[in-house]
């Protein structure tokens, strides 16, 4: 009788963390930021993911120059992607990165991967997020899969969370 009671109120404690975690999901998809970001396909299909778009972005990796941070940027360091709107369009572009959590901007939270002298170029800042790879159903496949197609990317982000909510063809 004494191991069913803690089996029952084990179970229930299991219940109410998946409660929990469903609440939190469901709460951010319906409180978070959404904005419109451009992004090029590297590879249609990853063969160890199945059916995920790479995407690349303007800002995987940067010139030192639209490094706004007060500290050099360092290896493992947390850093910020600033975008301002691009004109009349509902689309964001890459403005700068900086070490500063920005107070009124869209942005999302990035990790410093490395800096390297680049040739003539000067110093490249290369980083690493999560909206790097988004599932396609493969009944869409067909629309997705060419090599180098150029997508509008929405994302979704509140507080330093930000995540890929739909991907969309140029054009269509």
């Amino acid at each position: 009788m004494k191991n069913k009671k803690k089996l029952i109120l084990l179970s229930l404690v299991q219940f109410l963390i998946l409660l929990a975690l469903l609440g939190n999901i469901m709460y951010f998809k319906h409180s978070a930021n959404t904005f419109k970001i451009e992004s090029e396909s590297l590879d249609p299909i990853e063969p160890l993911f199945g059916h995920y778009a790479a995407l690349s972005y303007d800002f995987d990796s940067i010139n030192v120059k639209d490094w706004k941070g007060k500290v050099k940027p360092k290896e493992g360091n947390i850093a910020f992607i600033v975008f301002r709107k691009d004109g009349q369009s509902s689309i964001y572009k890459f403005d700068y990165a900086t070490d500063q959590r920005p107070k009124h901007s869209k942005y999302i939270k990035v990790k410093i991967l490395y800096s390297y002298w680049n040739g003539d170029s000067g110093d490249e800042i290369t980083f690493k997020h999560n909206l790097s790879r988004f599932y396609i159903p493969e009944s869409q496949m067909d629309k997705y899969n060419k090599v180098r197609t150029n997508y509008i990317v929405t994302v979704q982000q509140k507080n330093d969370r930000s995540v890929v909510k739909s991907v969309d063809v140029l054009g269509k």
